[in-house]
């Protein structure tokens, strides 16, 4: 699998643009928009539970460059908290995200989108460096707006836990498609829900609100762990800034 993934990332760097201003992440999963070339993002991602007897608060931070219209460079640093998981690293890495190349007019409305990157992950504690692919597609439902996507995940021990390969799906439904003043109002907020499957450290379910506007993006919202019974359940809060 990490071969063909490794084959349509590099088949994907080689079409079409990229979209400017763009959110990197729906909410830990990369999305299929992209770093402005020449500008940078930068994420913060904190994950905090203080009940059922069991108290964490764990961080990620995130930083993407454009380094060209269709590429962006990530660095990334995961896992960093109280108490210090096993599975925390830095992943040094790429990913583009563009239109899908030679789509039909009557398709144009779907906003078909395909993306890739890859990310080599340097362990803090315990695992050896390993490397993360992944290829996902997009397209929006036009009336309503709906974007849905959809993808395929391989990675490490060093930052899922296991060595891995797994199914990654989002839905992300705009407001503003809504009736009158509620459109209007909530014109910038967005209904957001992510599913890793399998059992690894992402397995959960998250689903959320986010609020999108001037290049600053705020995201709030409850991951359910894959595993009942388990205490990884929690609160998920993100501050993001394109600059």
């Amino acid at each position: 699998m990490r071969r063909a993934l490794l084959a349509l990332s590099v088949a994907l760097t080689l079409h079409g643009g990229a979209r400017a201003q763009a959110q990197q992440t729906i909410i830990n999963a990369p999305s299929t928009d992209q770093t402005e070339r020449g500008r940078w993002f930068a994420l913060h991602e904190s994950q905090a539970r203080n009940w059922g007897g069991e108290r964490f608060w764990q961080t990620t931070h995130f930083l993407t460059y454009g380094v060209t219209a269709k590429v962006e460079a990530a660095v990334t640093a995961y896992n960093l908290g109280t108490p210090l998981k096993r599975f925390s690293a830095v992943g040094l890495g790429w990913k583009t995200a563009q239109p899908v190349p030679g789509v039909g007019t009557h398709l144009e409305a779907w906003e078909p989108r395909i993306g890739a990157g890859q990310m080599v992950v340097l362990p803090l504690r315990g695992e050896r460096v390993g490397l993360w692919s992944y290829a996902h597609g997009s397209v929006r439902v036009p009336s309503a707006r709906t974007r849905v996507t959809a993808g395929i995940s391989n990675g490490p021990p060093a930052l899922f836990g296991k060595a891995t390969a797994h199914f990654v799906g989002s839905v992300e439904q705009p407001l503003a498609p809504l009736p009158g003043a509620a459109g209007h109002r909530l014109h910038h907020v967005t209904l957001l829900a992510e599913w890793w499957s399998g059992r690894h450290e992402f397995a959960d379910l998250v689903t959320g609100l986010s609020h999108h506007r001037h290049g600053t993006v705020l995201i709030a919202g409850y991951k359910f762990g894959n595993l009942p019974g388990t205490r990884g359940d929690g609160l998920v809060i993100e501050i993001g800034r394109t600059f």
